[in-house]
C-alpha cells in the first residue's frame, strides 16, 4: 500500500508596489463609501427581521422556507444579507490593509 504525501508550497511573498499617498487616501474614501452601503443593507435586514443574520439562518433551518411569496422574499433577503455581510467583511479587510500601509509609510 502506497502512502500519499502532501507537498505544501510556500505562500508567495507579497510584492510591494509604490503607490502615491493620495491614491491610497482616495481608495480608502471609496472603500468607506462602499462599506457604508453594505452596512446600511445589513441594518435594513436587521430591522426588517428583528434579528441578526445568524438568528435568521437558524430560523430558516428550524422552520424551513414557506413555499409562498413571503417565503421567496425571505430566501432572497437572506441571500442578499449574506452577500452584504461577506462584502462588508472583505471591504473592512482591505481598509485595514491600506490604513496599515499608510501608518507604516509615515
Amino acid at each position: 500500500m502506497k502512502k500519499s504525501v502532501s507537498i505544501s508550497r510556500p505562500e508567495p511573498q507579497a510584492e510591494l508596489v509604490p503607490v502615491r499617498r493620495e491614491v491610497i487616501l482616495k481608495l480608502i474614501d471609496r472603500l468607506k463609501e462602499e462599506l457604508s452601503f453594505y452596512e446600511l443593507r445589513i441594518e435594513f435586514f436587521r430591522r426588517k427581521y428583528g434579528c441578526e443574520l445568524e438568528e435568521l439562518d437558524a430560523r430558516i433551518e428550524r422552520e424551513g422556507v414557506p413555499p409562498d411569496e413571503k417565503g421567496h422574499e425571505l430566501w432572497d433577503d437572506s441571500i442578499e444579507w449574506h452577500n452584504a455581510a461577506d462584502e462588508a467583511k472583505r471591504v473592512r479587510e482591505l481598509l485595514r490593509e491600506l490604513e496599515e500601509a499608510l501608518r507604516k509609510a509615515s
